[in-house]
């Protein structure tokens, strides 16, 4: 949504990363900034979106003033979060499912993951983004990633047809 990215400082051409959960450090968060950082590196006007609350969140907030933060979200308010962004960065590695790496695929965003638990499971590497083994992987994949806006949006446009298909399978069969 145009008026929801404006909100944020992000114009149409403006890559919006954004992370979606407990900001906590048990998340791994510090790999999701570093990995913004690096991104930003090539497009300095890119935004990070963290839409969620937690322990983490005060200093996260303090030592990076120009992040977005957007507190807890739910229901069509957080799918209109989701689908405002470009490129979803979980660095989690202690999830046991990760739903919302489920969610970010459905509201057709690219996702940087490891290659563990909902990811693993239901995302294609480098047709719905990236599956990585280790945070340097994670931070190359989100720049690389991030310098190519059209196969950003292919990427979430096979993620969201994807969770569809999942979807439809699982109501019919």
């Amino acid at each position: 949504e145009h008026r929801l990215r404006a909100s944020w400082g992000a114009g149409p051409g403006t890559l919006v990363a954004i992370h979606v959960g407990r900001i906590a450090p048990e998340k791994n968060l510090d790999l999701a900034v570093r990995a913004f950082r690096q991104l930003q590196v090539q497009q300095p006007d890119a935004r990070m979106v963290w839409v969620g609350d937690g322990p983490a969140r005060v200093a996260l907030q303090r030592d990076n003033p120009d992040f977005v933060f957007c507190g807890v979200r739910r229901g069509t308010d957080l799918a209109r979060h989701f689908a405002s962004g470009d490129l979803f960065l979980f660095p989690s590695r202690s999830e046991t499912f990760g739903n919302v790496t489920l969610e970010s695929m459905a509201s057709g965003l690219a996702t940087v993951a490891f290659d563990t638990g909902a990811a693993r499971e239901h995302l294609q590497h480098q047709v719905h983004g990236a599956l990585v083994a280790d945070e340097s992987g994670f931070i190359d994949e989100a720049a690389r990633l991030a310098g190519d806006h059209d196969r950003l949006r292919a990427m979430g446009r096979a993620a969201r047809a994807a969770v569809r298909r999942e979807l439809l399978a699982l109501l019919v069969g």
